[in-house]
């Protein structure tokens, strides 16, 4: 019988306990805690890359039993047969030793900084709670267990903000408390530590974390004789945030760095790994579709998959091998988690060049761009470029080419991974152009305009979207500049569902194609047909470029089986020339 699939289980002892399919990623805990001698060390990778497993797997290695110490039995039950139960030695010094804190951040997401705050306060009340046998230790003062129990015996007091020093102080007083008890200094796991920086940026109230988060993690981690060894992960190394600032000996593993091979492949599964889950259940033979979709993102100059992915596909895909093989395909897994967010940020700032280096991506080009090794949060807010590509590096929207190199140290040759990742694109950009509000007002105006026959009404309305909104092109190498403006005209049509009864692209009719045409659906029998043109020259006249579009609809008598028909009332036509951001438009009622 097969074993079952973990889909979404982050911790690893339930994994094994379940009898999950686990790949053995286990030496990783060697490579941490042996081979790598840093006080501190945080490792950056892309969310679904299985961080959080990661850690509940060093957590539950690690942690000596509270009421029983030296009693190393259940991680004898958990680990045996895996890699790492085969080094007695490294067992027999590491395994079930150490106090360990283990805590997640990334459900610190309130929507603004009193919901944030009272979450980070629940998190500390609750890991405090999971050591309570402190309140009654032999080893600590009066005054240190009155300190602990501030935290630990009322919930509403530590999540009330007028209390938030508590919080400060609350990680690296629980080292401490820890170490004393035990005589032993306790290993500290923190997993997704920027989340609670990044939805604060995103959100607006930056600074106010930026006052909690810095001084907890500082505190805790800034030569603390208390701590034995920290492991931070999350997607970022935000280092201009304070938070590791004067920090000696932090090692920093990021997906840029070439490293060693132990820890680049230790998140992540590699080509071999992913061959052997898939031989498994049976879906070998769906390799191929696999590397496409979740393949191409590289951890230095180790290539790997995304986990989440792959494991999703066999989930989905291995009952159907008995089924009907027609059904198996690879299904976007990537699309509705979390972080999304990160094209959105962005989108009304994207400058027309910018726009070209968008568009490369989508096509499946590559571009060159300068990454940020230490991206700092609150400059998102100046929506600089530079950023936007680093964001979308270190969240798992774009790889980078390990055999580039150039002059400037900091440039990458960057690319969207696989099929799915571009999938996401294309859905993410398009459901902005459905759910902005401003786009929504100003797309219902310049509909209004096509179909009222107010060329001018309509120049205005699209200037003002070109100016400040990006859009995507056809899907295909090298495709025609007017492709890109298509696709933004099909983008901002499909918003005006509540004025458009149908939408036509590329639509045979007369003699030719015609671009674009639209049906009223409050003024029943209005006709508008779109014919689009394109230049780079700034010194073209562009209305007569405009106006030839509306000789081009007449000469191929796109509109003439409208205005034979008698059910249709009036015929627009309406010849746009584009020219980088901007755009003319030309009309001529023919009907």
């Amino acid at each position: 019988m097969l074993k079952s699939i973990g889909i979404g289980a982050e911790l690893f002892h339930k994994l094994i306990e379940n009898d999950c399919y686990y790949v053995d990623k286990t030496p990783f805990i060697r490579t941490v805690f042996k081979e790598n001698k840093s006080d501190v060390m945080l490792i950056t990778r892309p969310r679904r890359f299985g961080k959080t497993l990661t850690m509940s797997t060093f957590y539950d290695f690690l942690s000596l039993n509270i009421e029983n110490p030296g009693d190393v039995s259940l991680q004898e039950k958990w680990f045996k047969g895996t890699k790492i139960f085969e080094d007695k030695e490294f067992c027999s010094k590491y395994m079930g030793k150490f106090p360990v804190i283990f805590i997640s951040l990334k459900a610190v997401s309130g929507n603004d900084f009193i919901g944030a705050y009272e979450q980070f306060g629940s998190i500390i009340f609750n890991l405090y709670n999971s050591f309570n046998y402190l309140a009654d230790s032999p080893k600590l003062s009066d005054t240190e267990i009155r300190t602990f129990k501030d935290v630990a015996d009322n919930e509403d007091y530590i999540c009330d903000i007028k209390n938030k020093n508590k919080i400060k102080n609350s990680l690296s007083n629980l080292l401490m408390f820890l170490s004393k008890h035990h005589g032993i200094n306790p290993i500290l796991l923190i997993d997704e530590y920027d989340v609670p920086i990044a939805k604060a940026a995103h959100n607006g109230y930056y600074k106010e974390m930026i006052d909690i988060i810095s001084p907890f993690l500082s505190n805790a981690l800034k030569t603390n004789t208390y701590l034995d060894r920290a492991v931070l992960t999350g997607c970022l190394r935000a280092a201009k945030e304070s938070i590791f600032t004067g920090l000696n000996n932090l090692l920093v593993c990021s997906v840029l760095d070439a490293g060693k091979k132990d820890i680049s492949e230790g998140i992540g599964f590699t080509k071999e790994e992913t061959q052997k889950v898939l031989s498994y259940y049976g879906l070998s033979d769906y390799y191929e579709d696999v590397k496409n979709n979740y393949d191409g993102y590289h951890f230095g100059t180790t290539h790997m998959y995304c986990p989440w992915d792959v494991m999703n596909f066999c989930d989905d895909n291995h009952g159907k091998l008995s089924e009907d093989r027609n059904l198996i395909q690879a299904g976007n897994y990537w699309i509705n988690t979390s972080g999304n967010d990160v094209i959105e940020e962005f989108m009304g700032f994207i400058e027309p060049d910018d726009v070209d280096k968008m568009q490369s991506l989508l096509d499946g080009e590559s571009i060159t761009a300068e990454v940020r090794a230490a991206l700092c949060y609150g400059d998102l807010e100046k929506h600089d470029i530079n950023d936007f590509w680093t964001l979308l590096l270190y969240t798992g929207y774009l790889t980078f080419d390990p055999q580039y190199r150039s002059a400037n140290k900091h440039e990458c040759r960057l690319y969207i991974p696989n099929e799915e990742i571009r999938d996401c694109f294309k859905s993410k950009i398009m459901d902005f152009y459905k759910n902005d509000s401003v786009m929504r007002n100003s797309t219902g105006s310049l509909i209004k305009g096509f179909f009222s026959g107010d060329a001018g009404s309509a120049e205005d309305s699209l200037n003002e979207l070109l100016a400040k909104y990006v859009s995507i092109r056809d899907f295909s190498v090298n495709a025609p500049k007017e492709n890109y403006y298509h696709g933004f005209m099909n983008g901002l049509l499909a918003n005006g569902t509540s004025l458009i009864e149908e939408q036509k692209s590329n639509f045979e009719s007369g003699n030719g194609y015609i671009d674009l045409i639209i049906k009223s659906l409050k003024n029943r029998g209005v006709i508008v047909i779109l014919e689009l043109k394109q230049t780079d020259d700034e010194n073209k006249d562009k209305f007569l470029i405009a106006e030839d579009a509306i000789g081009q609809i007449i000469r191929k008598k796109y509109a003439d089986p409208y205005i034979k028909r008698k059910d249709i009332k009036a015929v627009h036509s309406y010849g746009i020339c584009f020219c980088k951001k901007e755009c003319t438009v030309a009309g001529k009622k023919l009907k």
